[in-house]
């Protein structure tokens, strides 16, 4: 819970754009507050950050009362999935479908097999589902979260973003995301 309020932070705040523009706690809190619906003890986020310090996917630097989280490289990557996977999983609770399709397709060289296993493995985990080996369905709009893959998880440069209104085997996409 904690990586998604700092992934939503960071995607509001731009800091995943801009990995060395800093993440005050409190922000993370408010996040936190806002799209969960229930508020943490300060002291616990800041043990939480402790831990993920030592896990190296941050840093936090202490300015008097005030704390400030920076992403690492490494915490870039797991932040983003968890923030995506939200923001994807707050698109499919509280919007109602358009009856149409959003669609990512890549492809991949050979020569780069395990940035397109990455890709496929990395779009699954934040919600979209395989359609053919190189194409991905969603039925909520997520063009922005796309542009932030693209810019961000290896292999993002091969990926392409389509909008369909109608697609081939629909009623099994419907079944699939309970539409």
């Amino acid at each position: 819970m904690l990586l998604t309020g700092i992934g939503l932070t960071c995607l509001i705040g731009g800091s995943i754009l801009f990995p060395n523009l800093p993440i005050v706690v409190g922000s993370i809190i408010k996040i936190i507050e806002e799209t969960k619906g229930y508020s943490l003890p300060r002291n616990k986020v800041r043990r939480t950050l402790k831990r993920l310090e030592g896990r190296k996917l941050l840093y936090i630097e202490n300015r008097g009362e005030k704390a400030t989280v920076h992403l690492t490289d490494k915490g870039k990557q797991i932040i983003i999935k968890y923030s995506l996977t939200s923001l994807l999983e707050l698109k499919r609770k509280k919007k109602s479908w358009n009856h149409k399709w959003f669609m990512v397709f890549f492809d991949v060289p050979e020569s780069e097999r395990a940035k397109r296993d990455h890709l496929r493995t990395f779009l699954t985990e934040i919600g979209f589902i395989p359609y053919q080996k190189s194409v991905y369905i969603f039925p909520y709009e997520c063009e922005r979260e796309i542009l932030l893959v693209k810019k961000i998880i290896e292999g993002g440069k091969y990926l392409s973003y389509v909008i369909a209104d109608r697609i081939e085997y629909e009623d099994e996409m419907k079944k699939t995301f309970k539409l």
